[in-house]
């Protein structure tokens, strides 16, 4: 009886190691699948280009002529197909260093060719531009190219 006792000992200590080692290895093969699929997200991320737009507007702009403008920027993307991305916001930093910029806009473009040939010249662009000179005080324009 003894050595039956011990037999199945024997058999249940050798089948909570194999499970064991089984997850184990399971875990290790996480860790390298997760680590080639960082590695891969991290080799397909291209450099891209943003444009970085802040608005400052007059005292005197309205509230309506402000959103107008602000949903004529919004429709760019629509209407100039270089544009990667685009999103924007308003200011909302406790600390006071926006120096009267409220509105920021970021667009992306793939090149500087789609940027300076294609969408700084569009004519909806260009219209969009127009369309600031009675409403904006001042405009803050920053490009970078991203490092991914």
């Amino acid at each position: 009886m003894h050595q039956k006792k011990q037999s199945i000992l024997i058999y249940l200590l050798v089948i909570f190691t194999s499970f064991s080692c089984a997850e184990k290895n399971n875990q290790e093969n996480e860790v390298v699948e997760n680590k080639e699929t960082k590695m891969e997200k991290t080799e397909i991320k291209e450099k891209m280009l943003r444009h970085v737009v802040l608005f400052k507007f007059k005292d005197e702009a309205s509230e309506e002529s402000v959103n107008k403008l602000n949903e004529a920027f919004n429709a760019l993307p629509n209407a100039i197909s270089v544009i990667k991305d685009f999103e924007w916001g308003i200011n909302d930093s406790p600390e006071d260093f926006h120096q009267g910029f409220t509105h920021c806009y970021m667009l992306t473009f793939a090149s500087e060719e789609d940027r300076d040939s294609i969408y700084t010249p569009h004519p909806e662009h260009q219209a969009f531009v127009a369309s600031l000179k009675n409403d904006l005080e001042k405009v803050f324009v920053v490009d970078y190219w991203t490092n991914p």
